[in-house]
């Protein structure tokens, strides 16, 4: 005799005994193992031809359990995604059932059985379950309680942590939605302290926001138990569903302690300001001591420029992905003057005397062996100066500096977004396309701050 989950007789116990989520009452769960997968959500996806349809393939996908209703912040559906930790693809299931938390707990793998379900789109989210019809319009709905045996098994294996994808404000666009994220470094804004989380019986908006000036919404239901805690204070990790709205993302917490705010705000100050007067203006790898590698940078313009939220990227050989970052917040460029960011700060003092600015560290901008490609960015991610050309391995070509340098001319004043070699003397241990072949040895073939325009 095949099991059942004895959903309707469970309701109707739990009418019976006038049970509430307060109760602690647990359901029979029963996890089965007898359907295999065939498609993956983010091919699912693809085949989505943005209108709602119905799936008539014998396909079955997994998926694992991102989001609770335990608190109450979610109704009426639960999230997916393909993998626990390194996820491409994100999927809400309707589904018509209560306290779905004691049926797909988080981190528990589900595989669900397509055939007769639809997927649809809702304002950028990919949608799972059943079919109503609005002014003659599909839309996906909720699959009904004695439905969800049919399409949704639980798999008999333990729960498994799903890690967030820890991810920055001001690189939202490109993110998927219906995927667990983390943003760390966060803080509501002054005017909501005092607030709660959610108005009665309403879903409220209250922004998160970075110390740089992007922002995201946090979306609470007005039903959720934690809906009339006191928003933090102080700044710190948001964990949720990241959800969208048209083009504006959101983030969606099932439980109060998604929100860890035990850090002070973001520092007063002058706000992030962003300049062309930064360029790049030298680049160091010496032949004869590797840990001696440095950047230098200078402000080609007559005021003083806080790096608020400024940032150095380093594309390593010929990537398209960004491969380390030097956050250049805590420094300030004087007019006409220079800092130098070094990847190893005690042997540069060595080499050179003087104690720079900043340490980048091992394998970060600082440290480029001569075929990576640099980006300077401001604090609203715009790219204003930019050396070598991301996606191509320097070796060989007009931006390498192995065993050398790369200085920029004089006369340059402001950034620019697209590599001109023109712009550079390349000295290395190859010569090709018109760079010099002669590699430099510190100290004395380098001039780090000592940049004149």
């Amino acid at each position: 005799m095949r099991v059942q989950w004895l959903i309707i007789s469970t309701l109707l116990a739990c009418v019976c005994m006038a049970c509430n989520r307060g109760n602690n009452y647990e359901k029979p769960m029963v996890c089965l193992d007898s359907w295999s997968p065939n498609i993956a959500l983010n091919e699912l996806q693809s085949l989505y031809q943005d209108e709602t349809t119905s799936i008539e393939e014998e396909w079955i996908t997994e998926g694992w359990v991102i989001s609770s209703d335990q608190e109450g912040n979610f109704f009426g559906s639960i999230y997916i995604q393909d993998h626990p930790s390194i996820p491409s693809a994100g999927f809400e299931l309707l589904i018509d059932l209560p306290d779905t938390h004691l049926f797909f707990p988080p981190g528990r793998r589900v595989l669900i059985r397509l055939k007769g379900l639809y997927i649809g789109k809702s304002r950028g989210n990919f949608q799972l379950g059943s079919v109503y019809s609005f002014f003659d319009q599909q839309n996906v709905g909720r699959l009904p309680a004695n439905k969800v045996e049919e399409h949704i098994q639980l798999t008999c294996e333990e729960p498994t942590s799903i890690v967030p994808r820890a991810i920055r404000l001001n690189k939202l666009e490109g993110e998927k939605a219906g995927i667990y994220i983390e943003i760390d470094s966060v803080q509501f804004p002054e005017e909501l302290w005092g607030h709660p989380f959610a108005e009665p019986e309403e879903e409220t908006s209250r922004q998160l926001e970075d110390c740089y000036g992007n922002t995201i919404e946090l979306l609470n239901s007005g039903y959720a138990d934690f809906a009339t805690s006191i928003l933090p204070e102080g700044s710190g990790r948001v964990r949720g569903i990241l959800t969208r709205v048209g083009d504006a993302f959101n983030i969606l917490i099932s439980k109060r302690s998604d929100v860890q705010f035990s850090s002070e705000r973001c520092p007063s100050g002058p706000d992030p300001v962003s300049s062309t007067s930064v360029i790049i203006s030298e680049i160091a790898d010496p032949d004869n001591n590797n840990e001696a590698r440095f950047v230098e940078l200078y402000n080609t313009g007559e005021e003083e420029l806080p790096l608020l939220g400024w940032k150095l990227e380093r594309y390593t050989n010929d990537n398209l992905n960004l491969s380390s970052v030097i956050d250049l917040s805590e420094l300030s460029i004087k007019a006409k003057g220079t800092i130098v960011i070094a990847s190893n700060a005690v042997v540069f003092e060595e080499v050179f005397g003087f104690t720079p600015q900043l340490e980048g560290g091992k394998n970060s901008a600082a440290d480029s062996n001569g075929d990576d490609n640099l980006v300077l960015r401001d604090p609203f991610g715009l790219a204003l100066d930019v050396f070598g050309r991301i996606g191509e391995d320097g070796s060989n070509t007009d931006h390498e500096f192995e065993d050398g340098k790369a200085e920029r001319q004089s006369g340059i004043t402001q950034g620019n977004p697209i590599y001109d070699p023109s712009e550079w003397m390349l000295y290395n241990d190859t010569g090709l396309s018109g760079t010099l072949n002669q590699p430099m040895f510190a100290p004395v073939d380098f001039s780090p701050g000592g940049h004149i325009n």
